[in-house]
């Protein structure tokens, strides 16, 4: 009776080291796809300034994790932050107006940032520079001439100006760079932002 309990504890033994390992696996997909790499600057092409909270909603991908709608008294503006998760985190923030409306909601997008921390083996300025001009045409200005720091910009849609910034992390390898698109209302309809000239 003893070695009949051995013999039937050594077989559920290796029944269970047999059926765990593939009911790990069991319930994922092999012909699923990774997600598509994230295009900034298709992203931000689809945003403009004046656009309705809800019109910026529609935009967003499904897979954006967003923050909590906030108010910004100073500035009575709401403000929203969204991350938008992939092989590099890009996080995007949203400004809205409140239009001196007696209830106070997000109305109408005035600025708007995205930006992500990346290798720049896999974005350098010039490949970004390019993107972007070829999406929204010739930059008003490119300055190349600090080692860590390098900006560019952009007049778009409706006398907005769009701004790159684009520099190396402080302490950080020297192949880790910050990357920031910003859009924002230019209040000078003939000058560039003095952001986007440094």
């Amino acid at each position: 009776m003893l070695q009949g309990n051995k013999v039937l504890a050594s077989i559920m033994t290796l029944t269970l080291a047999l059926v765990i390992p593939c009911s790990i696996g069991f319930g994922q997909h092999k012909g699923a796809r990774p997600a598509e790499p994230f295009d900034a600057v298709k992203f931000i092409k689809g945003f403009r300034i004046g656009m309705s909270y809800d019109e910026v909603q529609a935009l967003l991908p499904k897979t954006a994790e967003q923050d909590a709608l906030a108010y910004i008294t100073g500035e009575e503006a709401f403000l929203l932050g969204v991350d938008i998760p992939g092989q590099a985190t890009w996080s995007a923030s949203f400004k809205f107006d409140t239009l001196d409306m007696p209830a106070r909601r997000p109305e109408q997008l005035i600025e708007f940032s995205c930006s992500a921390g990346l290798s720049t083996r896999s974005e350098s300025f010039e490949a970004i520079v390019g993107k972007v001009t070829a999406a929204f045409g010739d930059p008003v200005e490119v300055d190349r001439t600090h080692e860590r720091f390098q900006q560019a910009g952009w007049r778009v849609f409706g006398g907005s100006v769009l701004t790159l910034e684009y520099s190396r992390m402080p302490g950080a390898a020297s192949s880790n760079v910050n990357i920031e698109f910003v859009i924002k209302k230019n209040r000078r309809r003939n000058a560039p932002d003095s952001k986007a000239i440094a």
